[in-house]
């Protein structure tokens, strides 16, 4: 029994996160507007209403979304900065940081939706 609740626990979660990559994409190229949780379930390759089994509402999705991009930029960049001892690596930092942004042009659009 509970190797069956941990296995469900697992899948409950890559449902979850499956949605949100597809929430990702999708936001970035079509806006919040033009996307429908049609589009979200499809994408995601999940029935309709297991979106609203994870997420209250299309507007949760997108606060998901856009929180763990920020995290994640945040988290890296002050991690980064704190092991920095001089203004010229933090420059290198900064630039770094400002690649890798460009390469994931999906998660900048959906944060500053």
């Amino acid at each position: 029994m509970q190797l069956y609740k941990r296995k469900l626990a697992t899948t409950e979660a890559d449902t979850q996160e499956r949605i949100l990559k597809a929430a990702q994409k999708l936001f970035a190229r079509k806006g919040y507007g033009g996307t429908t949780t049609k589009d979200l379930a499809q994408a995601a390759g999940v029935a309709e209403g297991t979106l609203f089994r994870h997420f209250e509402n299309k507007k949760a999705i997108l606060v998901e979304v856009a929180t763990q991009g920020w995290m994640e930029i945040l988290t890296d960049l002050l991690t980064e900065l704190s092991e920095m001892a001089s203004y010229k690596a933090v420059a290198q930092v900064m630039r770094k940081r400002m690649l890798s942004l460009n390469a994931n042009t999906d998660m900048l659009r959906v944060c500053f939706m």
